[in-house]
């Protein structure tokens, strides 16, 4: 056996003197290895446990410490560090040997293998070895993961089941996201933060640094950027949906000086995570405007913004000083950020402002742009030339795709995968963020039971059911998916807690989903995994969701089906509006509902209660529960069900649960009734939020149909859509005396392409339809 020839020791604190040869326990790692292997016995840390590294090799020294550093803290002593001894071709026991491995092909690949006497951990690079530390912290109990008092330490029995672990991560990003322009975290928090991605074998940190309502980052060229575009008057309280709109009347401030940003690049390093700095433009630049006015069309004067959303003043595209001002910041990011990559945004850019400039038009003209797409494809390729020549590559959310691609550039596809799957098949490089899968700031729950979020719903096993790489692709076009990443934006997070509480346990799937292999991905064993996991996050003090105990619901038949994400926890259920206890009944098998009812259901342990209690009201009319089909998929079926438009249950305006909704196309359900059927009223809602891009229909129909194929026209309406302000929920109603038929189609008409001077000008609008009630 090769040891290499000048491994250095360290020594483990006192910890444990003593062995176990009892059979092995299920392992319950989280992301899931490529190949895992149990034997008997365990491998125990005790007082004079040694660990041995290769001599002068620094990057596998920090794989190291860290090892040691998580011993010390939960055992409540430091370890002594020893001189470099060399180590002889049979393994001494009792020790842990950290070996360089030129077989293990992939870069972060690595073997762990875990014997009564010895722990070895091989890997062609550190990065490897730091990976196959983060599945041995997993090995050792729970409380290994956390500081523990001293009494704790003493009664712990610190041991790793035997077991070899081959692994290797499926994607080489692997990312999580965090917005700190809408509200603005600690130094701590963001190192916690950093910690935690790399316990899941996330590797890349995204820093979202600048937004409208506030800039992050100290620039030393440009001190305005500190004293003036770090704060914000007063911050929006409650929904942004609210009327009236109230505010809490108080400065909001804050950002990152280079120094603290320097602290946490290193300890970013230290654990093997990369970060990605984004600096927003030609959008998003409200805060940076107020600090230098003039770098705006209208010369100002601009304020950081109080509320969310996109805002029509951007970066003025034909001002040489807006190009110079850019410079500046990003020469000063790239010397503060060594990797790869700088993201510079791209998206959400209304082109209301250029359209009206004449700086713009200029430069339109002078470049021979034809239109504010292409004016916007410009800036990008200015800003890929000022990274170019810095060494840097850049990232874009897929906006970056309108008007033309810059030849450098990676596509963050955020608004499905179309971004995604255009870029690699134009040969670039894509990371795949879908919001309907991993925007973290949805809700994850009911939300009349969650804190207020942006809206949305996105389950656990909804972010776990993620794939990234379309089944359509060639080889060379998946390996163009370099990755996948979740995003936290932070509208509606104000503390470090909630924003543990919105990423945690959804991250935990999003690592499974960027490292392990897909045919590794099992979503019932994932979820009883999870239960380990949680216990490790205890140990971490991580304020995650106990969304293990959520129940689901669904209608179909004429029949509730409640579901939990464990299939052995045991749920409790009401129907007459009361709440669930411990003698309520137990849910078995789906049950018949015949008039509209409110369903409560908790999962419970014998006689405590574990989780929330769901309820749903549930409205019993002639097409709840019966199926439907359209001739295009939603964009949105964002409340998980397979039939959202029957499924007996409203939208609200604060989640797009149970809402379905598509873009620049009709929603034509044609429902089946299973036989003929008389009704005379159709009843459902749309969302008028324009200020989201969604609008309401043109107009609504309804028809009816013997055999599916040939429809008659029974009704139709004309929607004032122009007309029609604020946030709202409208209901449209259409009588239909003496109609009769097994199909019914309904048709919601596309208001179409938002027109000028509204935010979204130029794209398509959604149009977002709830239950369709037929009486």
């Amino acid at each position: 056996m090769d040891l290499r020839q000048h491994l250095t020791l360290f020594i483990l604190p006192a910890i444990l003197v003593s062995s176990n040869c009892q059979q092995s326990p299920s392992l319950n790692l989280i992301p899931q290895p490529l190949s895992t292997t149990l034997a008997s016995g365990s491998f125990a840390l005790r007082a004079d446990t040694r660990i041995y590294i290769p001599e002068g090799r620094e990057d596998w020294n920090t794989a190291a410490q860290y090892f040691i550093a998580l011993a010390g803290q939960s055992t409540g002593t430091q370890p002594e560090t020893l001189p470099i001894q060399k180590a002889t071709d049979a393994p001494l026991q009792n020790a842990i040997y950290f070996l360089p491995d030129e077989k293990i092909t992939h870069p972060e690949g690595y073997k762990l293998e875990i014997t009564p006497q010895n722990i070895f951990i091989r890997a062609r690079t550190a990065a490897g070895a730091f990976y196959a530390v983060q599945t041995l912290r997993q090995l050792f109990p729970p409380e290994f993961n956390g500081a523990q008092s001293p009494e704790i330490s003493k009664k712990m029995d610190w041991q790793a089941p035997c077991c070899t672990i081959e692994d290797a991560p499926r994607f080489s990003y692997r990312g999580l996201h965090l917005d700190v322009g809408r509200h603005f975290f600690p130094v701590s928090f963001i190192k916690k933060y950093i910690d935690l991605l790399a316990v899941h074998k996330l590797n890349t940190f995204h820093w979202h640094l600048t937004e409208d309502q506030g800039w992050r980052i100290e620039i030393k060229k440009y001190p305005e950027l500190q004293t003036v575009a770090a704060c914000r008057r007063e911050t929006l309280i409650g929904h942004y949906s609210d009327q009236p709109e109230r505010y809490d009347g108080k400065p909001y401030c804050g950002y990152y000086t280079q120094e603290e940003v320097k602290e946490i690049v290193e300890y970013a390093r230290q654990r093997f995570v990369t970060i990605v700095p984004e600096i927003e433009m030609p959008g998003h630049a409200l805060a940076a405007l107020s600090a230098y006015p003039e770098l705006g069309c209208t010369g100002g004067p601009y304020e950081a913004a109080t509320k969310w959303g996109v805002f029509e003043d951007v970066f003025c595209a034909g001002n040489e000083k807006t190009f110079e001002f850019l410079d500046g910041v990003l020469d000063e990011v790239c010397t503060l950020f060594p990797g790869a990559y700088v993201h510079i945004g791209g998206d959400e850019c209304p082109k209301t402002r250029w359209d009206a400039c004449p700086k713009c038009q200029k430069r339109m003209k002078d470049e021979s742009l034809k239109d504010g797409h292409a004016l916007q494809s410009y800036f990008i390729h200015r800003a890929e030339q000022m990274l170019n020549k810095r060494g840097k590559k850049f990232i874009g959310w897929d906006e970056i795709l309108e008007g033309g691609l810059a030849p450098s550039a990676t596509v963050m596809s955020w608004r499905g995968t179309e971004g995604g799957i255009a870029a690699a098949k134009a040969g670039h490089d894509a990371i795949m963020t879908p919001a309907s899968h991993v925007y973290l700031d949805y809700y994850q729950s009911d939300p009349a039971t969650e804190p207020v979020a942006i809206g949305g719903f996105l389950p656990l096993e909804k972010v776990y059911s993620y794939e990234p790489v379309p089944a359509e692709f060639t080889p060379e076009e998946a390996a163009r998916i370099i990755g996948v990443q979740g995003n936290v934006w932070t509208e509606y997070m104000q503390t470090p807690d909630y924003v543990e509480y919105m990423a945690y346990p959804r991250a935990c799937a999003l690592a499974e989903i960027a490292w392990s292999a897909k045919e590794k991905k099992d979503w019932p064993d994932f979820a009883r995994r999870l239960q380990t996991q949680f216990n490790r996050l205890d140990a971490m003090k991580v304020n995650y969701a106990k969304s293990y105990y959520d129940v689901s619901t669904s209608f179909s038949n004429g029949k509730v089906k409640l579901e939990a994400i464990d299939p052995a926890l045991r749920i409790r259920y009401t129907t007459d509006g009361s709440e669930p206890s411990a003698s309520s009944k137990i849910f078995d098998d789906p049950f018949p509902i015949s008039k509209n009812t409110t369903v409560k259901a908790a999962v419970f342990d014998g006689k405590k209660r574990m989780g929330k209690v769901r309820k749903v009201e549930y409205l019993v009319h002639k097409a709840s529960g019966k199926p439907y089909s359209m001739p295009r998929i939603p964009d949105k079926y964002t409340g998980g069900e397979q039939y959202a438009l029957t499924n007996g249950v409203t939208g609200s305006i604060k989640t797009w649960g149970n809402w379905v909704g598509l873009v620049n196309r009709d929603i034509d359900p044609v429902i089946d009734f299973g036989m003929p059927t008389a009704f005379s009223r159709v009843t459902t809602h749309f969302v008028n939020s324009k200020v989201s891009w969604i609008y309401p229909p043109r107009g609504v129909e309804v028809y009816v149909s013997d055999d599916g194929q040939n429809f008659k026209l029974l009704v139709s309406k004309e929607i004032p859509a122009e007309t029609m302000n604020g946030i709202t929920v409208e209901t449209v109603q259409l009588d239909t005396p003496g109609a009769k038929g097994r199909y019914l189609k309904f048709v919601a008409k596309t208001f179409g392409v938002i027109p000028e001077n509204a935010a979204g000008a130029g794209n398509g609008a959604w149009l977002f339809l709830d239950e369709v009630v037929v009486e």
